[in-house]
């Protein structure tokens, strides 16, 4: 069963310390610093910003993935999510489509958001995928916007769902 919920400090911990950064996304490995990540974690929950909202993904109540609304404007009733798996062990198995379903329903049941904005690597099929799976649509392509370590650049490719439609799928 998957789940989105607030993380305890322990979860959060217990969540980075088997975190691997995705080398498609940051080529950067991470290294787990107790410290930090209490920062980190004091940052996400302490209401920094009433803007955003930091879940934590469980699947049988462990934490397996981290998940935000972020930028809610209730004027416009629009925001941005983003998501984070803790390791490959999690991908390709449904948990971060199952997780972006329930915060698409907390973003419209729980914080009045009408549309829901994603964006992505162009090279990043996964997430492709998903976004077209779960019925997002393209709405744009900026060229070359991220630049990887490398000095490679790649389009940031933007995608929205109307979350006063049907989200079920």
């Amino acid at each position: 069963m998957i789940e989105l919920r607030t993380f305890t400090e322990e979860e959060y911990h217990q969540f980075f310390r088997h975190y691997e950064s995705d080398p498609m996304m940051d080529t950067v490995p991470f290294h787990y610093n107790k410290e930090q990540i209490s920062r980190s974690y004091a940052y996400n929950h302490d209401g920094y910003r009433t803007d955003y909202a930091h879940f934590g993904i469980f699947q049988d109540n462990i934490p397996v993935g981290s998940f935000q609304l972020k930028r809610m404007n209730s004027d416009t009733g629009t925001c941005e999510f983003g998501i984070i798996l803790q390791n490959d062990r999690y991908k390709n198995r449904g948990i971060g489509s199952e997780a972006i379903r329930l915060g698409m329903k907390a973003a419209r049941d729980q914080y009045g958001m009408k549309v829901l904005i994603g964006d992505t690597m162009g090279r990043n099929k996964r997430m492709i995928h998903v976004f077209e799976k779960l019925g997002f649509l393209l709405t744009e392509r900026i060229p070359d916007s991220f630049e990887l370590p490398d000095g490679h650049r790649e389009d940031r490719l933007v995608y929205r769902i109307n979350l006063t439609e049907d989200i079920e799928k």
